[in-house]
C-alpha cells in the first residue's frame, strides 16, 4: 500500500519550502539550526515536546584531556556486542566534541564536571542536572525562534512523490500540502508500541512505517532497550544514575534479588521475571534521605506530584521499552535510498549503537548526525528541484481496523519483550499479518493511518527478532541464549517483505 490516505493534493491548502524538518528533537533542532547557518531556511513540523525534553542523562563527549575518542569508541563497541558500524561509530566519537561546542555557542550550559555511567571507563558525561535533555531542547528551540524559523505544529500523514520525495501531506487543523525539494525525518523511535513504555505518547514510531511504505528499508529493528526502571502505571523514568547512587532493587518481600549495577538488560530481565512469578518491584532510596532532593530535583518533583516522596517511600517500578536502536536505514549523512528523503536521531539506524545503545550517546547521535544532515542537504540542493505537479490517491475505505493500539501494545509486550522464542514470536506474525489482512480497506482517518505505520514497524520488529536466531546486547532469545558469531550482521527488513498484506 503506497498511499493510505484519499487525497487530491489540488483541493488541499498548500504550502511550499526548501526543507522541512518533521521533528523537534535534539536531531531536528540541530538539523534546522545548521541549515540556517548555512543560508538554507527550513520548515519544522512537530507534534510537541519528545524523547529529548524528557532525557534526564546526559551527553557522552571526549571533552577531559586525558580521554579519548578511542576509548569511547571501545567502550561502545564493547556495550554493542561488536555489532557498530565503525566507521559510523568513528564519526560519532571524533565530531562529538566539535558539536558539542555547538551546543555551547548555541547557549546551553553544561556543568562544570564531567560524570561517569555504566559501560563507560571513564567520566564523559556531560550533565544540566538531572534535565540536560530539557535543559538542550530549551535552548535550541528558543535559537529556532530567534532565527525565525517557522514552526508548524501538525502530524505527517504521507510523503508525496515516487522516484523522490516532491511534497508531504500532513495534518494540522485539516489535511494540508506542503511541496519541499527535500524532507527531514527526525521523529523519534517506535517504543511506545510496547504495553509498558518510557516515551510520551506524540512519539509513536508511525514516521518509520511512512518510510516503508515509500520503499524505504528498516534496519536492525530487533533491538529494543527496555529500561529497568519506569513508575509503575507512568512512562516516567527514574534514571540510573539513582542505582548510581546507592538506590537498591527489592521485590513486595522487601528481598534484594539483582546488583543494581549490571548492564541495563541485565537489570530490566531480572526484573521482568520476579514480575511474571506475580511479585511487584520496588525502587528503595530511602537510605539517601533528603540529599535524593539535592541530588535529583526533577524527579524528586516528577515523584511528589504522584504522592511519593522518595526520601520515606518505596517506589514501584516495572520495566519498560525505553530505546529504538533500529529505524530507517541510512548512510553517513542520514540520506535515505528514496533522493530527498533523509532521517536522523532515533527514527533511523545510523549502526553507532550495534545491539545496545550505550548510555548517553544518544543525545550525541542526534548532535553530530543532525550537523551532518545539513551539510549534506547543503550540496545535495543543487539537484532537487520543486515539483509543480499535483498529485492524488484513490482506494476503497469503509471497514474498521479489526484491533487497537493497546491490543498491539499487549501484543508486541508479550510476544516481543525482554524474552522472546520462536513459537510466540510466530504466533505474534501471524496474529498481526491477519489483522492487516484487509488494511487496504481501512476507513482513511488519521488515527487508522497512524495504526497502520506503527504495526508496519511492529512487523518488522517481529520478524527481525524472529530472523535473529541469537542473543545479542538486548534481543534476548530463551531458545537460543548465546551469541553467534555467523549471526554478527545487520537485519535489513526490506519493504516488500510486509506489504503483500
Amino acid at each position: 500500500m503506497r498511499f493510505f490516505l484519499n487525497f487530491d493534493t489540488s483541493k488541499l491548502p498548500e504550502d511550499q519550502a526548501d526543507v522541512l524538518v518533521c521533528g523537534s528533537g535534539i536531531a531536528g533542532l540541530t538539523t534546522a539550526i545548521t541549515l540556517m547557518e548555512l543560508g538554507i531556511k527550513p520548515v519544522i513540523l512537530t507534534r510537541g515536546k519528545g524523547n529529548t525534553y524528557y532525557s534526564q542523562g546526559g551527553i557522552a563527549v571526549c571533552v577531559h584531556p586525558q580521554d579519548s575518542p578511542f576509548l569511547h569508541f571501545l567502550d561502545t563497541q564493547r556495550a554493542g556486542r561488536g555489532l557498530c558500524d565503525e566507521k559510523a561509530l568513528s564519526v560519532l566519537v571524533d565530531e562529538g566534541i566539535q558539536r558539542v561546542c555547538d551546543l555551547e555557542r548555541w547557549g546551553v550550559k553544561f556543568d562544570p564536571d564531567t560524570h561517569m555511567e555504566g559501560g563507560h571507563s571513564f567520566p564523559r558525561v556531560l550533565k544540566v542536572k538531572d534535565y540536560t535533555g530539557r535543559a538542550i531542547y530549551s535552548t535550541l528551540y528558543t535559537k529556532v525562534e530567534s532565527l525565525g524559523i517557522p514552526i508548524i505544529t501538525g502530524e505527517l500523514q504521507e510523503i508525496v512523490g515516487e522516484d523522490r520525495v516532491h511534497g508531504v501531506l500532513y495534518y494540522s487543523d485539516g489535511l494540508r500540502f506542503i511541496r519541499v525539494k527535500a524532507l527531514v525525518l527526525a521523529t523519534g523511535g517506535a517504543s511506545s508500541m510496547f504495553l509498558y513504555t518510557s516515551n510520551p505518547v506524540k512519539v509513536r514510531g508511525d514516521a518509520i512505517g511512512i518510510a516503508l511504505r515509500c520503499g524505504v528499508s528498516i534496519k536492525n529493528p530487533e533491538f529494543v532497550q527496555f529500561h529497568p526502571t519506569v513508575v509503575e502505571g507512568t512512562n516516567l523514568l527514574i534514571s540510573e544514575a539513582v542505582r548510581g547512587k546507592g538506590a537498591l532493587l527489592i521485590d513486595d518481600k522487601g528481598e534484594r534479588f539483582v546488583n543494581e549495577l549490571e548492564p541495563r538488560d541485565t537489570v530490566a530481565r531480572a526484573i521482568y521475571r520476579k514480575i511474571k512469578e506475580g511479585r511487584r518491584v520496588f525502587l528503595d532510596a530511602r537510605h539517601l534521605g533528603e540529599d535524593f532532593y539535592r541530588m535529583f530535583p526533577t524527579i524528586t518533583g516528577i515523584l511528589k506530584e504522584r504522592g511519593l516522596d522518595p526520601a520515606k517511600d518505596l517506589i514501584p517500578i516495572v520495566p519498560a521499552a525505553h530505546y529504538f536502536i533500529g529505524g530507517v536505514e541510512v548512510d553517513l549523512y542520514c540520506r535515505t535510498s528514496l533522493p530527498g528523503l533523509y532521517a536522523v536521531g532515533e527514527c533511523a539506524c545510523t549502526g553507532v549503537h550495534g545491539a545496545n545503545r550505550l548510555a548517553s550517546n544518544s543525545l550525541l547521535e542526534g548532535v553530530v548526525f543532525g550537523y551532518r544532515t545539513a551539510y549534506r542537504i547543503y550540496h545535495d540542493m543543487k539537484f532537487l528541484s520543486i515539483e509543480n505537479s499535483n498529485f492524488k490517491s484513490q482506494r476503497e475505505a469503509h471497514i474498521k481496523p479489526p484491533y487497537t493500539f493497546e491490543d498491539l501494545r499487549r501484543l508486541m509486550w508479550f510476544a516481543c519483550g525482554l524474552e522472546r522464542e520462536e513459537e510466540t514470536l510466530s504466533q505474534a506474525i501471524n496474529t498481526l499479518t491477519e489483522w492487516l489482512k484487509n488494511s487496504q480497506r481501512w476507513e482513511d482517518t488519521v488515527e487508522n493511518r497512524e495504526l497502520f505505520d506503527i504495526s508496519l514497524v511492529a512487523l518488522s520488529t517481529l520478524k527481525g527478532a524472529l530472523r535473529r536466531r541469537e542473543s545479542r546486547g538486548v534481543h534476548f532469545r530463551k531458545d537460543y541464549p548465546y551469541e553467534r558469531e555467523e549471526l554478527r550482521k545487520d537485519t535489513i527488513i526490506h519493504p516488500e517483505e510486509l506489504l503483500k498484506l
